[in-house]
């Protein structure tokens, strides 16, 4: 039953008859109908692993049927909530009841509202001044009296953001006087948007059309630099990574997104015979940017050992290795040694992204032979059962690479070295 903040019920926030509180809000027809669908057919699945033949080993049939109970029981989950979940509005609270748990807030004890990005849209979190904000559902149907108590609510991001654009535009750093300043952030935020911009082209152009190929490698290693450079030159005004609701603008995208593209095209275009060399040396190759990028980050962020491990993971590995490897191949000119080999199959793998394939006998240090993704025209160029020559390269920096193609032709002319 509903308690007043003394603990006695409940009897509305209004002596009037027209009041339109307490108001009851439950999923629309179509959500129910769709968790329930859904929660029928975990059942069904559940129940069919539940009554899965007692022939089956002991173990198996175990794990079967503890998984089994698992789907009934997550079933039995779904269809309640479905059935129970409630909000229930009240002029000075909001309560969301579900079927196991119910959570009330109070409007004085809320902090305010603020959108939380997910992949499919934004949701809305109510913030308590403690604890932990509270998800409303989007199942729930809004209408005019929702909104409006909602939107009554401070909007913490709003806040946020005005809070961090004006600390910049006090900062004397910025500028003699606010107006100065404020132009300065304005041309700022221009330059930013240009950075991202020419990062997405040299990024796109990289991954999807490489040619000249030296010329696109050569782009992405010099990106991130490009970035360290902008941040270091703004003296504060940009950062590699914002947090939530800076004002500042930032070029995130330049300092990470060529690495991962470097590395992306060093495992389309070179085939090596040990990776682990490339994953131990590259990522030692990548710290220096990340020791730089580090040195120059915001000190106010939330979670100061983020942004470092952030860079540790999509920086100094695929950065590093992928530039480490790339100039193994483009720098190496010593001579190759040749093994020839046969083409014993070929076919095109089938799945999101098909690529055609060539499975060749064993040749030189390969003993248990090779399947080997190729482009499209030396698929069409060999046949099965074909003599074609292996390419083994000692690499510039001691990582032995290899490349595929005709036994008549050029080492540098193999099929699949990097264009």
């Amino acid at each position: 039953m509903d308690r007043d903040a003394s603990g006695g019920t409940y009897r509305g926030p209004s002596s009037t008859p027209a009041s339109p509180y307490p108001r009851a809000y439950r999923y629309t027809a179509g959500r129910r109908f769709s968790l329930y669908l859904f929660a029928a057919i975990l059942a069904a699945i559940g129940a069919w692993l539940i009554a899965v033949p007692v022939g089956q080993p002991a173990a198996a049939g175990t794990w079967l049927l503890l998984g089994g109970v698992g789907l009934v029981l997550l079933a039995g989950s779904m269809a309640a909530s479905a059935a129970l979940s409630q909000l229930i509005l009240r002029a000075d609270a909001i309560e969301l009841r579900g079927p196991l748990r119910t959570r009330e807030l109070r409007l004085v004890a809320l902090a305010g509202r603020r959108r939380q990005a997910t992949r499919g849209g934004s949701i809305l979190l109510l913030v308590p001044k403690s604890g932990r904000a509270v998800r409303l559902d989007s199942g729930i149907p809004r209408d005019p009296l929702l909104d409006a108590w909602i939107d009554a609510l401070p909007d913490l991001d709003l806040q946020e953001r005005a809070a961090s654009e004006a600390k910049l535009l006090a900062d004397p750093a910025f500028g003699s006087n606010p107006q100065e300043r404020r132009a300065r952030l304005a041309r700022t935020r221009q330059l930013t948007k240009v950075a991202n911009g020419a990062a997405v082209a040299v990024l796109s152009w990289a991954y999807l059309y490489p040619h000249p190929y030296a010329l696109a490698i050569g782009s992405l290693a010099l990106l991130p630099w490009c970035a360290v450079l902008i941040v270091m030159l703004s003296h504060g005004l940009i950062a590699f990574d914002t947090r939530r609701n800076d004002a500042r603008p930032n070029v995130a995208m330049v300092l990470m997104l060529p690495g991962i593209v470097l590395g992306l095209r060093a495992i389309l275009d070179v085939h090596v015979l040990d990776a682990m060399p490339v994953l131990v040396y590259g990522f030692i190759a990548g710290l220096p940017l990340v020791l730089v990028a580090c040195t120059m980050a915001p000190r106010d962020a939330a979670k100061p050992w983020g942004f470092p491990l952030m860079l540790l993971l999509l920086v100094a590995l695929p950065y590093g290795g992928g530039g480490l490897l790339l100039a193994d191949v483009g720098l190496d000119h010593q001579p190759a040694q040749e093994f020839p080999t046969q083409v014993l199959r070929k076919y095109i793998s089938t799945g999101k992204h098909s690529s055609p394939h060539l499975v060749l006998a064993p040749w030189g240090p390969q003993v248990m032979g090779e399947d080997m993704a190729v482009n499209r025209a030396y698929y069409a160029h060999v046949d099965e059962g074909a003599r074609v020559c292996m390419s083994l390269h000692p690499g510039a920096f001691g990582v032995r690479w290899y490349a595929l193609g005709d036994c008549a032709a050029a080492p540098t002319a193999a099929a699949t070295r990097a264009p």
